[in-house]
């Protein structure tokens, strides 16, 4: 996991902020796990210096081991579905770790209750 701050959620809730949980669900090839997950620590440096991101940490299934999540924290929604997502960083990050997925992600935003 890469943290870049120490921001409190519940903190930032209680102030009237946001805070935007992203969750990928993302299915390897199988065979090309490691590979995905060097790629995915080279990738870090493209999403960890967007303006709005908190932190992101990539899990494995254990009964898949194909099988992974995503989870990156962002300040607001429009700081990764518009800041990230438009950004040249985003083509970099995509390059590196989009040739190993054995399909589309699914890719989901929560908020805190």
């Amino acid at each position: 996991m890469h943290l870049l701050n120490d921001i409190d959620p519940k903190k930032i809730a209680d102030e009237g902020g946001t805070l935007i949980l992203e969750i990928a669900t993302i299915n390897i090839e199988p065979g090309q796990e490691a590979k995905y997950e060097a790629a995915f620590a080279e990738a870090g440096q493209y999403i960890s210096s967007m303006y709005g991101y908190i932190s992101h940490e990539l899990q494995r299934c254990v009964e898949d081991r194909n099988r992974y999540i995503v989870l990156v924290k962002w300040q607001q929604l429009q700081d990764h579905t518009v800041g990230f997502r438009e950004s040249e960083n985003y083509q970099k990050w995509r390059a590196l770790i989009h040739p190993y997925f054995a399909g589309p992600p699914e890719v989901k935003h929560y908020e805190l209750v």
